[in-house]
């Protein structure tokens, strides 16, 4: 390897005089990493500097994804610049490769370069605001490689791979290589040379390697699970997605079992092929077998789906995140009606409370005509939430809107849903949030909305659950994680609007609710009761929700009540209108 010309393509070197590159080459050593290998560790001194020259590492920090780092770029400059012990753990998300040099080395050789050393500064200073303020943590942003791997004998990956590539714009965007591929350019049965670092070894990798450099996206496609070339897939890859039918049986991937009986980093995806219609009774026993973070359903071969899968595989997906209000929620139909109409395809959605009703209806398929009659019989026309009880721990029952959910959603399993949900409650007992993306959808929409105090805790597993509105009322956190895309949040909390307008001037007045005498309507105690429990996570947690959104609508909604059914009309009417005056000027963004 000429190391110079590799130093040179590094940013903060791009200057650099030719004596001067050779002058650090001199103090370069090759390092490699296996896929899951660790770099360095918290805690650690800082002994090197790292350049990676191919590859993609994950940099982590207290168990939490701050950001990737890609081909060209500086590893643990800051630990060797301050001196101090590493403040994040860097691992290898693939096999890399990258250059090491001395840390006292580099630094000598920093000094003598000023210009550098102030583009040092500056680099570290941005990498320091970026991992602050981080807001999609997708490996698969601005391109990589992702390998689909079939579950088992028979099932057509390559074909899928083949589908998949033309959705993401195909070439020279997307490169699909197989093993056919590869026996192409170097011979038959060149595809099966083992990864054991041999000449034949090396240099497939630097043929894979250089093929980065040319497309945004590399898409492998194995034949099977076992075999050499499977094994190769894996580890070039940043995302791994487990290709298998639905009403199949799980059973082993022995080139996975390799992996992940190592320190696999790699998220691993599963995607099952279910036609329309079928059941799909296997798909947490998928989910177990292949330690897969997520799933998704394809209908073969129906381009809708297959497009949806290429969005969020590559980073373009666009995820909906609808936040607790009581009616105020009806505006999040308004917004579903803005988005058909302007033709703004929804990936994923999850939600809290209110949020997680209307996101629910969506993943199940309806649209926003049937939202509206559904909240107008259920909360209008018959309101389920008038079973009124004596209030020894709350002052409805709620078995009429349960029962009214089960109605509405049957005996639907989120897990099995064609698009991929989400919602959150909160566990009175921990006081943690808890994510549901898999169980009965009816029970955990239920859950998510148990106001407490208005309705009764939820009892799972020794625990009390209630409203996820507490802790999380805006869960966009949840939604970066699975690193689809974009986030689209709607807030429509009620800040600042519980008031008593001309009441306690100069002292408190402890009857002013009992004596009302603004021209405004007084605060119900249910209203009281709703702002009381999702005070906190709409006042300090909110801001950081904010934050992750890529698009964030606040709806203008401040004078309607919590709880003001009779609203919903307007209500969703304001929600599209607002809605469409945001989403219009940037949809071309979003389908990018």
């Amino acid at each position: 390897m000429d190391f110079a010309a590799a130093l040179s393509q590094v940013e903060i070197f791009s200057d650099l005089s030719e004596e001067a590159l050779s002058t650090l080459a001199e103090s370069v050593k090759v390092q490699t990493l296996v896929s899951g290998e660790t770099l360095y560790s918290e805690g650690e001194p800082p002994r090197q500097l790292y350049i990676l020259v191919h590859g993609r590492l994950q940099v982590t920090a207290k168990g939490k994804i701050l950001g990737y780092i890609n081909r060209h770029e500086l590893v643990g400059e800051m630990g060797v610049v301050a001196a101090e012990a590493r403040n994040a753990t860097v691992r290898a998300l693939r096999d890399c490769l990258l250059l090491s040099i001395p840390a006292s080395t580099f630094m000598i050789f920093m000094r003598s370069q000023p210009d550098c050393l102030v583009q040092m500064t500056r680099l570290i200073i941005a990498r320091g605001r970026h991992y602050q303020n981080f807001r999609s943590a997708s490996a698969n942003a601005k391109g990589g490689t992702l390998a689909l791997i079939p579950a088992a004998a028979g099932v057509p990956a390559v074909q899928l791979a083949e589908a998949l590539t033309a959705h993401m714009q195909g070439w020279p965007e997307t490169r699909l290589i197989t093993s056919a591929h590869v026996n192409s350019v170097f011979g038959d049965g060149s595809a099966q040379t083992p990864l054991d670092g041999s000449e034949e070894d090396t240099r497939l990798r630097s043929w894979l390697a250089d093929l980065e450099h040319k497309h945004r996206f590399i898409l492998y496609a194995a034949d099977n699970g076992h075999d050499p070339w499977s094994l190769r897939c894996l580890r070039q890859a940043d995302r791994i997605l487990m290709l298998a039918e639905s009403s199949a049986t799980p059973e082993p991937v022995p080139v996975l079992n390799t992996l992940q009986a190592g320190s696999l980093v790699t998220p691993v995806e599963l995607v099952l092929l279910r036609p329309e219609g079928d059941a799909a009774p296997n798909t947490l026993a998928w989910c177990r077998a292949t330690g897969a973070r997520a799933h998704y359903f394809v209908h073969p071969w129906a381009k809708a789906e297959i497009a949806a899968l290429a969005r969020q595989i590559s980073g373009r997906g666009i995820g909906l995140v609808l936040g607790g209000g009581g009616a105020r929620g009806f505006a999040h139909i308004g917004l579903v009606r803005a988005l058909e109409q302007l033709q703004i395809p929804i990936d994923i959605v999850g939600g809290t409370s209110m949020g997680a009703f209307v996101s629910a209806l969506l993943a199940c398929g309806f649209d926003s005509v049937e939202m509206s009659h559904i909240a107008h019989e259920t909360f209008v026309a018959r309101n389920f939430l008038n079973d009124y009880t004596l209030p020894k721990v709350s002052l409805i029952r709620g078995e009429r809107f349960h029962a009214r959910l089960t109605s509405i959603f049957g005996s639907r399993r989120i897990e099995e849903l064609r698009r991929s949900y989400y919602c959150i409650s909160t566990n009175l007992t921990t006081g943690l949030p808890m994510v549901h993306d898999q169980g009965h959808l009816a029970s955990w929409v239920g859950t998510s909305m148990s106001v407490p105090g208005v309705a009764p805790p939820i009892a799972f597993e020794g625990d009390l659950l209630c409203d996820g509105g507490i802790v999380n009322n805006l869960p966009t956190d949840v939604m970066q994680h699975l690193e689809r895309g974009v986030i689209i949040a709607c807030n429509v909390s009620n800040n600042g609007d519980i008031r008593a307008p001309g009441a306690g001037l100069g002292e408190p007045d402890q009857l002013a609710l009992l004596n009302w005498k603004s021209d405004t309507r007084a605060p119900t105690l249910t209203e009281i009761l709703m702002r009381t429990a999702t005070l906190t996570s709409d006042t300090v947690t909110q801001q950081a929700s904010i934050e992750r959104a890529d698009t964030y609508i606040r709806m203008p909604i401040e004078d309607i009540g919590m709880f003001d059914w009779q609203r919903l009309d307007e209500l969703i009417e304001r929600g599209y209108e607002h809605a469409l005056t945001l989403l219009a000027p940037i949809r071309e963004n979003l389908l990018r």
